[in-house]
């Protein structure tokens, strides 16, 4: 009911107003109403949008900039990742008792290996084995060396040292490894 009061009065009004004054508010009003719709709409969304589209670049900047780096990353880490089941597998190997077995397998007569606790870092352990032998093909030794680092647990060569050479071609000496493994302690 108050809707039809308020039409009344507008219309009374409207209807004293000379023709100047009524194209003054039927052009006037709507034009009002849009630019009041333009100012409090339109402009903020276009702002919020030029502000999103910046930061839209910014992060796509950002992106193509680090794009070298996560693909190294995940490359480096296809490379850690057989290292890392490595290390988890010769967590309780018995060192010795392994290069033994090798040595019997390239035909290397090892005479000793002794194993010395290493240093404890991160969790991981590193061991350094000595593997003396005697009377051996250097080729022999090279396939020890060659098997271990290859093989399922993570041994590297630290150096060969050559104590005798005979006139047969065989020499004796020693080899220094070392054996990472996650450490029991972790």
């Amino acid at each position: 009911m108050e809707i039809n009061n308020l039409k009344e009065v507008f219309l009374n009004y409207f209807s004293s107003l000379s023709e100047r004054e009524k194209r003054v508010v039927l052009i006037g009003i709507p034009l009002l109403v849009l630019i009041l719709y333009t100012f409090a709409v339109i402009v903020p969304l276009e702002t919020l949008k030029g502000s999103y589209d910046r930061k839209k670049e910014i992060v796509r900047e950002k992106f193509v900039k680090l794009e070298p780096e996560i693909k190294e990353f995940i490359c480096l880490k296809r490379e850690i990742e057989p290292v890392e089941e490595k290390l988890k597998r010769g967590e309780k190997l018995d060192v010795s008792s392994y290069i033994q077995s090798v040595g019997r397998m390239v035909g290397l007569n090892i005479k000793n290996v002794k194993v010395m606790p290493g240093e404890v870092k991160n969790g991981y352990e590193r061991d350094i084995v000595t593997v003396t032998f005697k009377e051996a093909e250097i080729n022999r030794v090279a396939r020890l060396i060659s098997v271990l680092e290859r093989g399922s647990y993570y041994f590297k060569a630290d150096g060969i040292t050559v104590t005798d050479y005979d006139e047969n071609g065989l020499v004796s000496g020693k080899v220094t490894l070392f054996f990472y493994r996650r450490s029991s302690e972790s």
